[in-house]
C-alpha cells in the first residue's frame, strides 16, 4: 500500500463531510418543491397527466388512459368544431345580402327547396344553405332578322321584339334552365308558323292582328316556367326587290284606275250641266261670242306665245253643204257618161 502524508488525509475527510451536507441539502430542496407544487397530490398528479396527453398517446378517461385511433379520432373531431365555431363569425358576412323591391331569393337546403325570400334583408346558414336571386322586371329579347315564306310563297325576312318578365321565382328557378334562351327559341319558331299561315297583305296591313296572335301563344307555353310574355311586336318586314317593283308596279296601276274611274264619274255628273249650259248659250249667239272671248283671256293669261282663233260653226256647215252639191254634180255627170 501506498502511504500518504498526514495533511492529505485531513483533507479526504473534510471534503466528504462537506458532499454529505451538500446531500442533504439538495434532498431537502425536493421535499420541499414536492410540497409546493403538491407532487404528491394524486388530484395533481391527474391534472398534469391529462395537461401532458397528446393525440398519439391517449387520453384521460374515467380514471384509466386510453390509447389509440380513438383517442386520436375524438381529438381531431374536436380541433375541427373548434375551427368551425371560430369561422362562422366571418361566414356570417358572406350569408347576408339586401334584396331589392324587384328581387326574389329561391333558398335551398341540403339541396332542397325551403322558401322564397322577399325584398329586404335576408340571411342564410353557412354550409348548409344557399339561395338563387331572380329578377322581376320586364326583360326585353330582339329577335334577329328571318327569313320566311308566307301562305302564298311569298319571300320575306322579319324581325321582331318579345318583352316578358318572372313572375313565379319558384317555378323558374325550379322548372327550366337558361329560361332568356328558350324563350326566345319558341319566340322564333311561333313568329315562323304564324307568318307561314298568313298571306302577304294581311302581314302588311294587319300587323296587330298577328302580334297579339303571336302573343296568345307564347303566355300560354311559358306560362309553367314563371313567366309572363306582356307583348310582342313585329318590327319590320322586309320584301325582295323584284317583289318590291312588283308591287310597285301593281299600285300605280291601281293608282292610273281609280284616277280613271273618278274622271269618268266626275264626266257623269257633269254631263247635265254641260247640256243645260249649252241649251241656255244657244238661245242668243252674243253670249256664244262672250264665252269665245272668255276662254281667249284665260289661255292668254297662263300661256301667252299660244294663239287660239275661233273659228264659227257656221263656216264648217257651208263648207260642207257646198262639198255636198259638187259631190252631186260629179255624180249625175258620172252618170250620164254611163248611158
Amino acid at each position: 500500500a501506498r502511504s500518504h502524508p498526514p495533511q492529505f488525509a485531513v483533507s479526504l475527510k473534510k471534503a466528504g463531510g462537506a458532499m454529505r451536507n451538500n446531500r442533504n441539502e439538495d434532498a431537502d430542496v425536493k421535499v420541499e418543491m414536492r410540497r409546493l407544487t403538491g407532487r404528491d397530490d394524486p388530484n395533481m398528479e391527474a391534472i398534469r397527466a391529462l395537461a401532458n396527453a397528446e393525440p398519439g398517446r391517449g387520453f384521460v378517461y374515467g380514471g384509466g388512459f386510453c390509447t389509440g385511433c380513438c383517442g386520436s379520432f375524438i381529438a381531431m373531431f374536436l380541433w375541427f368544431i373548434s375551427i368551425l365555431v371560430s369561422l362562422i363569425p366571418i361566414t356570417w358576412i358572406f350569408q347576408s345580402k339586401t334584396l331589392r323591391n324587384y328581387e326574389r331569393a329561391v333558398v335551398f337546403r341540403f339541396g332542397k327547396f325551403l322558401c322564397v325570400k322577399e325584398e329586404g334583408l335576408g340571411y342564410i346558414w353557412p354550409f348548409i344553405d344557399e339561395w338563387q336571386v331572380v329578377d322581376l322586371r320586364i326583360q326585353t329579347m330582339n329577335l334577329q332578322r328571318q327569313e320566311m315564306l308566307t301562305k302564298e310563297s311569298v319571300t320575306v325576312y322579319v324581325n321582331a321584339v318579345v318583352l316578358y318578365h318572372i313572375n313565379m321565382a319558384k317555378a323558374n328557378v325550379l322548372t327550366i334552365n337558361g329560361a332568356s334562351a328558350a324563350t326566345s327559341q319558341l319566340a322564333s319558331t311561333a313568329i315562323r308558323a304564324v307568318i307561314g299561315c298568313s298571306e302577304l297583305d294581311d302581314l302588311l296591313s294587319k300587323r296587330d292582328t298577328l302580334n297579339a296572335k303571336l302573343q296568345r301563344i307564347l303566355d300560354a307555353e311559358t306560362d309553367s316556367w314563371g313567366l309572363k310574355v306582356t307583348r310582342v311586336e313585329i318590327k319590320d318586314v322586309q320584301l325582295p326587290q323584284s317583289m318590291q317593283r312588283s308591287m310597285g308596279a301593281q299600285a300605280e296601276s291601281e293608282r292610273d284606275r281609280r284616277a280613271k274611274v273618278i274622271a269618268a264619274e266626275g264626266e257623269v255628273q257633269a254631263a247635265p250641266l254641260l247640256l243645260k249650259a249649252a241649251q241656255t248659250l244657244s238661245q242668243n249667239v252674243a253670249s256664244l261670242q262672250l264665252r269665245f272671248l272668255d276662254t281667249l283671256r284665260e289661255i292668254s293669261a297662263e300661256k301667252n306665245s299660244t294663239v287660239v282663233f275661233p273659228l264659227p260653226l257656221e263656216f264648217l256647215k257651208a263648207f260642207q253643204s257646198g262639198s255636198s252639191a259638187e259631190s252631186k254634180e260629179r255624180m249625175l255627170l258620172l252618170e250620164q257618161k254611163k248611158d
